[in-house]
């Protein structure tokens, strides 16, 4: 009969065993066993109720790691600066891991080097930022979830010297929205309501007064009177215009066939004053008489014809003068 075992030497084992399996499912499903996970911080503005230490991250609905940590402070050193600025804010720091083997996986190029700090700053630059999601409407659980919005603001806390990873965050729809309302209840508390109301029932008062005035009557009347007036002015400067056409066409026609007539007997005159000069002797003093005569009739025919071109031109000039036709030209 051989030898038996130490029953407490066996309980010893299987403890350890069971300790050894326990510690190795933990160092796997954390990461740590094969390398740590790289870590960054965000800072949220708002409140996070219903995100939990465990709660995931995504991208675009993919799980790729969980929220560590949620601190009132991470880093107080870093954050000291910031909260000097802004001393109204409170910031709730969260700490994320993340697993870029599997982004890898997934084929996000442009995160793969996240643990990277030039590349994660690259990353940064060109939009990646993370919000809050929502879980589920009924529970009320919220989730992290990363993405790239080209050409938001990458409002940090943590100076960019800072040994942290820190990822931008933004307000959701809900919180921009819900920040928009706020600014526009502080804008209408500022509002002085009661000198405003006081202001416009003045105003009404006031313009009642002057439409109810003897006076703003008088003027209405006034100006009815002055627009039938010159409504009766317009028709009679219509019917003068009227008339004056009528009349300086004939007139004007009358004075053309007189002008060609007296252009007739001067030239006849002229031809018979020529044949006459040839007879008498130049130098004597019916010639010079005669010369003189021709070129009074040639002057006055250039007269005649252009009064009578004018006036076919400017038939108002009979009414208005010379003078004042060409101004108003």
């Amino acid at each position: 009969m051989g030898k038996r075992d130490n029953p407490r030497l066996i309980g010893a084992f299987v403890v350890g065993a069971v300790a050894l399996l326990i510690l190795g499912v933990v160092l796997l499903g954390s990461g740590r066993l094969l390398g740590q996970a790289p870590h960054y911080v965000l800072y949220f503005k708002g409140s996070v109720n219903g995100l939990r230490v465990g709660s995931s991250v995504k991208v675009r609905g993919v799980t790729v790691g969980s929220v560590r940590k949620i601190l009132l402070s991470f880093d107080p050193a870093g954050e000291a600066k910031y909260r000097e600025k802004h001393p109204d804010v409170i910031l709730i720091a969260v700490v994320i891991e993340i697993d870029t083997a599997q982004l890898a996986g997934l084929g996000a190029v442009s995160v793969r080097g996240l643990n990277n700090p030039a590349e994660f700053h690259e990353a940064v630059q060109h939009g990646l930022r993370a919000y809050l999601g929502t879980e589920s409407l009924v529970t009320g659980m919220l989730f992290i979830s990363l993405d790239f919005v080209p050409n938001s603001p990458a409002a940090h806390v943590l100076p960019t010297d800072s040994p942290y990873l820190e990822i931008p965050t933004i307000p959701t729809v809900f919180e921009q929205a819900q920040q928009d309302v706020l600014m526009a209840l502080a804008k209408l508390r500022k509002v002085d309501f009661e000198a405003l109301i006081t202001s416009l029932t003045e105003t009404l008062n006031a313009l009642r007064e002057l439409v109810a005035s003897p006076r703003t009557q008088a003027v209405v009347d006034s100006l009815t009177r002055a627009t039938n007036s010159l409504d009766k002015t317009s028709n009679s400067i219509r019917q003068l215009a009227e008339g004056l056409n009528s009349e300086i066409t004939p007139l004007s026609k009358s004075l053309q066939t007189t002008s060609e007539s007296a252009n007739l007997a001067l030239r006849q005159a002229n031809a018979t004053l020529t044949s006459v000069q040839h007879s008498i002797a130049p130098d004597s003093p019916l010639g010079y008489q005669l010369n003189q005569t021709l070129s009074q009739l040639s002057t006055a025919a250039r007269e005649v014809r252009n009064l009578a071109e004018y006036l076919q031109r400017n038939p108002s000039a009979l009414v208005r003068g010379k003078a004042q036709t060409e101004t108003t030209k």
